[in-house]
């Protein structure tokens, strides 16, 4: 998958949060990105801090992408309001986890 740079980041950042710090967003994102290869999920449970391939249980917010404009998104080549508005990502769940998500990255 293309995106694979961008996930690695995402690893990589929550990874660096301190489990016993302060934390702004507390939930469960289902990220299901479409690609040449065919539909990725993963998950990003910030929460337990924790990101992996798969499908959440009961995800706070389900997000849907293709994987060129979550490497847009995610090399902040597009903000992701802009995208949004474009039809570009589409989400279900929890409105206000979703805005703490796009504040935060």
């Amino acid at each position: 998958m293309k995106c694979d740079a961008v996930i690695e980041k995402i690893k990589a950042r929550v990874a660096s949060i301190d489990p016993n710090g302060p934390r702004k967003v507390l939930g469960v994102f289902q990220l299901n990105i479409e690609a040449a290869d065919g539909m990725h999920e993963i998950v990003v449970d910030l929460k337990a801090l924790k990101v992996s391939d798969g499908k959440a249980g009961s995800p706070d917010v389900v997000i849907n992408l293709k994987d060129e404009d979550f490497i847009a998104i995610g090399t902040k080549q597009v903000p992701v309001k802009d995208a949004v508005a474009q039809g570009k990502v589409t989400m279900t769940g929890d409105q206000t986890l979703f805005q703490g998500l796009v504040d935060a990255i």
